[in-house]
């Protein structure tokens, strides 16, 4: 059986192909009736555009693709998620890949992407201070935008969560609860999100007039693996803090494995509070107080920049995180 081709629906909604086109596109002035009579007979006959003839008119291949540290992580696998419904909301198709944060397989995975010819690469990797790959795919003229990262003298925009607003918020809540020594666990420092965190914190304690203790700043690794590290790090310090903020929610569960093992309860001997608010944060016991990020705008403000037609600029937009407080903190004379 043949395929039934934009002419069959011109001819039996008795409209040119051209009337069909700015109909199934939304183009053009059209009348609703013939718009409501056009889109009765699409209907009708199952009929389904190629892609491939659309792509070829208006040199697009509706496929982007979103470059991130590693999907298992449940905090990109979310962001992966949404930018991918937000994709598919605009009819274009997201092609995923991880970099496992290490510089060469970055770069494999970039010219990969490349060679797809698609219509913009939005990146949540990259954060090096000696990366060059976005010069070099501004050199190629892709069409680029960050995602959840600030890039210094990035050439593309850049649509990132306040990283330093929210270690702000999560060490203001800690200090307000009344404590005084308080650890962070961060990612490695050569990542700049991670500076930005430290920097929020450092200038919580600031704020409040706690001095700032360098032995309290442990980095190092990625996921709970490393937060247990950490964890265990910090318990071998001659003082227990009375307070820990892990920088990222699975460091926070890591670490509140390892203050279970060694028999210390959370929060009535330490508080604990995460970052990202991934749903495995609400569902650890006792749920984490964290700062939850945007997900969601932070999606729908990449789409749109990456697909907006129009030429691209340095620009850098950072999205209000929120403290979510549950569980996991207490105040300190309750202990």
């Amino acid at each position: 059986m043949p395929k039934t081709t934009i002419y069959d629906v011109a001819k039996l909604a008795g409209v040119s192909a051209t009337t069909v086109s700015k109909v199934l596109n939304g183009t053009g002035r059209i009348s609703k009736a013939t718009r409501l009579r056009v889109e009765s007979v699409v209907a009708e006959l199952q009929y389904t555009p190629s892609i491939i003839a659309s792509a070829l008119k208006k040199n697009q291949t509706f496929n982007i693709g979103l470059l991130i540290p590693d999907i298992t992580n449940p905090f990109y696998g979310e962001l992966a998620r949404t930018i991918e419904d937000e994709a598919l909301h605009q009819n274009y198709s997201v092609l995923i890949c991880s970099t496992d944060n290490a510089p060469e397989r970055e770069r494999k995975q970039l010219e990969l992407l490349i060679r797809k010819h698609l219509d913009g690469i939005i990146v949540a990797t990259a954060e090096r201070s000696d990366n060059t790959e976005p010069a070099k795919l501004l050199e190629r003229g892709i069409s680029v935008v960050f995602i959840d990262r600030v890039i210094p003298n990035s050439p593309y925009p850049i649509v990132a969560t306040d990283h330093y607003r929210g270690s702000y918020l999560a060490a203001e809540h800690l200090i307000q609860l009344g404590h005084r020594r308080i650890a962070i666990l961060l990612e490695p420092l050569y990542l700049q999100a991670s500076l930005e965190r430290l920097q929020g914190f450092a200038a919580a304690l600031k704020a409040y007039a706690i001095p700032f203790d360098n032995s309290l700043v442990y980095s190092g690794g990625f996921g709970a693996e490393a937060g247990y590290e950490l964890a265990r790090q910090v318990l071998s310090g001659a003082t227990l803090p009375t307070a820990i903020f892990a920088a990222t929610d699975l460091l926070a569960i890591g670490a509140l494995r390892k203050l279970r093992e060694e028999g210390i309860a959370v929060p009535e001997q330490v508080s604990l509070v995460g970052y990202d608010d991934i749903q495995m944060a609400r569902m650890v016991s006792p749920p984490l107080t964290t700062i939850a990020q945007p997900i969601a705008a932070l999606s729908k403000q990449a789409i749109a920049l990456l697909l907006s037609g129009r030429p691209q600029t340095a620009s850098t937009t950072l999205l209000p995180p929120t403290l979510v407080v549950r569980s996991s903190t207490a105040p300190l004379m309750s202990r």
